[in-house]
This record gives C-alpha cells, structure tokens and sequence, in this order.
C-alpha cells in the first residue's frame, strides 16, 4: 500500500512539473466538454452525458499524464487498443451516416482488418508505435469526415477518385452547410479520444532490434493482409462487393473503409473485354454501316451552328411524384413547342460527379462499364487524345469551343478538353462579359450574356459547336430568408402540408429553376433573331440530391419498389430548339451516352461508324446505366459497345476509322 502512494506522489509531481502539458490538457478537456454539451446534451444527465463527460476528461488526462517507462507495462497497453478500438473506430466512422442493420456478415471483420492495416503501414513508416496510431486514427477520422458528407449531399461515398478531386471539391465547399451532425461530432470526440490515447500508447524501446521487430511484425501483417484479401474466398463467401447501381448502398451493406477498398480493387480488375480483337471490331463497324438507314431530314444543306447547355442540377421533379407549386416554375420552357423536342435522359449520377454526364455525351462511352465512383475525366480513364462529339465537327469544317463559368482546373477539364481537342476552353477568368452571381456561383444570365459574346466575336466564316457547362444551380439548397422565395409548394406527394417537414431545400432549389428558366428565355430570345441556322440542346446533368424524408413525401402512397423510387431518381430531362423549320427525329427517352450521337445527327453531320451503332443500339436498348446493367450485360449489342469503348477509350492505338469520318 506504500508502495503504490508513492507511486502516485511521484506521479503527481511528475505531472505538476510540466506545467504546459497539464494546461494544454485541462484547457482541452474543457473546450471539449463544453463543445460536446452543445451538439449532445438532451437535457438531461443520462447515458450519452455521462459518456461524452468521460471522453473528455480521458482526452485531458491521456494529455497530460506521463507513458508507462516499462515496456513490459506498455506491451499489453498497446495489444489491448489494437484489440479493442479498432471495433469502436469502425462503428464510430458508420454511425453518423447509418445504423449499421443492414451490415452484410463479415463485413465488420473486414473493416477491422483494414484499420489494423492502416496501423501497420504506418508503424512501417514511421517506425513509432505512437505515431502509428495517432496518425492512423487521424488519417481514418478525415476519412470519415469527409464520407460524411459526400454521403449527405451526394448520395455516394468518399472514394478515392474524390481524394484526386480535392481541388474540384474545393470550389463549391462554400455552397454546402458543414455544420456537424451530433451523431458526427460524437464520433469526433471519440476519435479525439482514440488519437490521444493512441500517441499515448508507445513502447519505450530503440535500437537496432526494436526496429527489427516493429518491420516484422508489420511485414507479417501486411503478408497475411494481403492473402486475405487476393488470396483468400472471404469476400466472395460473405458478398463483399459494392452495389453498382445505388452507390450509397454500398456502404449500408459493407461499411466505409470496405467500401472504399472495394472500389480500388473493382476500378484495377476492370480489364481487357472478352472477345477483343481488331477482327471483332473491324466486324462490328461494317455491320453498323450495314445496318444505318440514317435520318430523314428536309434539309440536309443547311449548316447550323450547335449550341450544347449542359445545366447544373436541371431536373423535373414532377418525375419523382406530385409536385404543385404558387406558380410554374419554368414557364418559358414549357411553352416552348414550335421547333422543339423535348424528352428524358437517363444518367447514372445524383447530385455529384458532373463530369460523368458530360464524358458520356461528349465520347459517346458510358461510365456503366465502370465502377460507380470512376470519374474519367479525373482518374485515368480518359488519359490519351481521342475522336469524339468535338473532333466529329471539326472534322466537318466547326469551329469547336467549350465554356465553363468555373476554374479550369474543375474536374481536370482543362486537360480532359486537351484529350477531346476543343480547339478553345473558356473558363470563368476569360469571360469577356460581366460578372452576375445567384448565390455564390457564377449565374446562368452570365453565363449566357458570355455564350452570345462569343457567338458574336468567333470567326463567321465558318459554323460554331460550343459544348457549355453552367454551374448556378450547384448544391447545396438553403434560404436564410424563406420570404425572399418567390415560389413556394402548393401540393407535395399525396400527403398534407403539415406532413411535409422541412421543404426549404426543395423550394429553394425550385426557385433557381425558375431564375433559369428566365435566363434561358432570353437567350432563346436572341436567337430566334439571329438568321444563320442555329440548335441549341440543352439537358440536365444529373437531379439535385435532397434529404431522405423529402423523397419519403414524393413516393408516399405510389406503392414503388425500392429500385423502382431509385429509377426516378436518374432520370433528367433535355430540350432541342432550332430557329428554322426543320424536321429532327424524335428519338424519346435514352441514356446520356447516345446523346451525342443524337447531337450530330440534328446537326446534319456525317456519322461514324461507333454513332452508327451507337443509334442502332439505342432502338434496342434506350437506357443502358449501372441501374440495368446485371440484366443487359450478356447481350450481344452490349458486349459489342464494350468492346467499341474498349477500343476508343484505353487503347491508345485504337481504329480511328471506326470514330471518325475521314
């Protein structure tokens, strides 16, 4: 007894004598109580209280009390957190985001696994226990962090084509409200606990033999990591793979860090289709210009000028369910008739991840053959020059231009636009028109004010392709000031308005419809004007993404499938308007994917043998997404197109005389 009150007088001298570390301690335990207070107290002292109290006073005290000096003491410390907050770490970083019942059997084995790997990658690195840990903990915090709120705004999960488009990301952060969840503060405050406790844990031993054994063991597991995961029938036997048409499911089913892990090893498989050869595709080519009987135009000599919006987040939520509101929404849009098609898009992204939409319309390929995160513009897949929509109307004597009221640098479209040879990118620091916003972004009058500058400033003597991404409409949705909406719900689902909950994002994003829809009448004005021949498509890229009990209004009493609500989800819709009298095939609903083709074919354009197929398929085959590919994929048809988008986007030595017309 002795014994052990000396031990702890000289522990507390010990801790008294280093007077930094014990304020930093009581200064964080503090700052954290009170934090924690305001996003968790229930207004009670119960469970929760008690343990968010004791996290933060753990965090103080694991600051400001001293290692174990014996590594006999510090062994079993470090055995029992590598036992035992691994588990913790795993539930923390999924229940922010989900409840974890539909977790799949063995998934949370898994994920465990792959935190320990972290952990041993790092111990590799550093050679330290403490900051193998600490860092570890971090690093998976981030992590979570981040999926957070892709999984809130995006429907989807944090991948690691997000990682590479952090500069992407970074240019709309400031539309998006990133106060945490209580549930995420939560996990914060665990994970704080776990990073102290972690840099805490060490083993007091250097030299040469230490560091032998710290390499081995992290070796060993990495080796063993490895067989489990390559070698191994675990996640064959258990279903471990992500679910292709629902992104954020995936997570549901296989928690976070699996998921992320999944989708690398999904992305590194994707190989060399079956039946690829330079025979097959020679085969498929002539059967396309066999089979094409072409369109039937009035006029197959006039030569218009093609104007492409692809507009942020444009969408008709009347495909969701019963939607009314105090007056219409985009009026002028729907009046338009004479001269205008009007149909449904199919794409296979909500709420994020632009780029895909506009990769498929522009190349004609579609991301459905790859995995649900791929961003091609940003992860490798487009990584080469290739023949598609811009260089089909160069070739037939277009002036060829993109524009895009953003940074170059967004989605890596100034080099993606380099491999798809736009002969000019114009970025938001080129515009030579003034500067509006709606919002914190760049809005769609701008926008167009600078699409009809440039129209006037190009070069007459020859016909104009301009390809335009707007970007007003981005995410998040909000008002501060609910008065200031002009337009407000009037009917939602089939339910009654004090059922409807929280409906601001909703009216807020009805709102900037109708700012677009203004805008577009004007530019749709101008050119009715105009005398040479000009097309203008305009189609969403993808719907906006809303909270959960927002849909539960919408399919309320519609008696959907699960599959079937997701299905409304993906659909966008599109518009053709000319200023000349001209008949254009009315090809209805189809994928994004066969847009282009579409887009040529209005223009009047010569078309490639790969646009030929393209619109062959498309009568057999309108919508092709990760949402029906289980049920297409063995196909002759789609077996060809993969092999077709094989050819055109990873081989660098792929048959041009398949994508162009020369």
């Amino acid at each position: 007894m002795n014994s052990l009150i000396q031990r702890v007088k000289v522990l507390g001298k010990e801790i008294l004598s280093h007077r930094v570390r014990l304020a930093v301690g009581l200064l964080a335990a503090a700052a954290l109580f009170v934090i924690s207070f305001h996003f968790l107290y229930e207004g009670e002292i119960n469970k929760r209280f008690l343990v968010f109290t004791a996290l933060c006073l753990a965090v103080g005290f694991f600051i400001i009390c001293p290692r174990p000096k014996d590594w006999r003491l510090a062994l079993p410390v470090v055995i029992a957190y590598l036992v035992l907050v691994p588990r913790r770490m795993f539930e923390r970083i999924e229940l922010p985001v989900h409840d974890l019942v539909n977790l799949r059997r063995g998934a949370q084995l898994a994920n465990i696994l792959i935190i320990l790997l972290v952990f041993a990658v790092l111990l590799l690195v550093f050679q330290r226990v403490n900051l193998a840990l600490s860092v570890g903990g971090t690093l998976i915090l981030v992590m979570g962090i981040a999926n957070y709120f892709i999984a809130l705004y995006r429907d989807s999960f944090l991948s690691l084509n997000d990682i590479t488009a952090v500069g992407t990301a970074a240019t709309v952060v400031q539309s998006y409200d990133l106060t945490p969840s209580a549930e995420l503060w939560y996990t914060i405050l665990y994970f704080l606990f776990f990073i102290v406790l972690g840099f805490w844990c060490d083993i007091p031993l250097r030299g040469k033999w230490y560091h032998i054994a710290v390499s081995a063991v992290s070796i060993l597991y990495c080796v063993f990591f490895f067989c489990f995961w390559n070698l191994s029938d675990y996640r064959e036997e258990h279903d471990l793979y992500t679910v292709q048409y629902a992104p954020y499911a995936s997570q549901l089913y296989l928690g976070y860090l699996l998921t992320f892990c999944v989708d690398i090893q999904e992305n590194i498989d994707a190989g060399v289709p079956a039946g690829y050869s330079e025979e097959k595709l020679i085969e498929i080519g002539e059967w396309a210009e066999e089979n094409y009987a072409g369109s039937d135009r009035a006029d197959d000599t006039v030569t218009p000028n093609v104007i492409v919006i692809m507009n942020e987040s444009w969408a008709d939520l009347s495909v969701l369910g019963n939607i009314a509101t105090t007056e219409p929404v985009m009026p002028f849009v729907d009046s338009l008739e004479e001269n205008t098609l009007k149909g449904y898009l199919y794409v296979d992204i909500l709420g994020g991840l632009t780029a895909n939409t506009e990769f498929e319309v522009l190349t004609g390929d579609t991301v459905s053959f790859m995995t649900v995160t791929a961003v091609p513009y940003q992860t490798g897949q487009l990584d080469h020059d290739i023949l598609a929509l811009p260089s089909v109307f160069e070739s037939q004597g277009y002036q060829t231009m993109a524009m895009h009221p953003n940074g170059p640098g967004s989605w890596n479209r100034e080099e993606a636009y380099g491999y798809l040879a736009f002969q000019d990118f114009i970025d938001e620091s080129e515009f030579q028109t003034d500067y509006m916003y709606v919002r914190s972004f760049l809005s769609d009058e701008c926008n167009y004010n600078e699409i009809i500058w440039q129209y006037e400033n190009r070069d007459s003597d020859s016909p104009w392709f301009l390809f335009n991404v707007t970007i007003q409409n981005h995410g998040s949705y909000y008002s501060d000031d609910l008065s200031a909406l002009d337009i407000r719900l009037t009917e939602f689902g089939q339910i009654v308005e004090e059922d409807w909950g929280d409906t601001n994002a909703l009216e807020t994003y009805l709102n900037l419809l109708k700012i677009s829809d203004n805008a577009f009448e004007n530019l749709i004005e101008y050119f009715s004007n105009v005398e040479e021949p000009t097309i203008i498509i305009m189609f969403g890229d993808h719907q906006p993404l809303f909270s959960d009990h927002i849909y539960d209004v919408f399919f309320e009493g519609q008696f959907l499938t699960e599959e079937e609500e997701n299905e409304l989800k993906y659909i966008v819709p599109y518009l053709v308007w000319t200023n000349y009298d001209t008949e254009l095939t009315d090809y209805g609903d189809f994928s994004a994917s066969y847009l282009g083709a579409v887009i040529a074919d209005y223009a009047g354009l010569e078309l490639p043998a790969y646009y030929k197929y393209l619109l062959l398929m498309m009568e057999e085959y309108p919508e092709i997404s990760f949402r029906n590919m289980d049920e297409i994929e063995q196909d002759e048809m789609i077996q060809n197109y993969r092999i077709l988008q094989y050819n055109h986007l990873r081989d660098e030595n792929y048959l041009a005389e398949l994508f162009s017309v020369n």
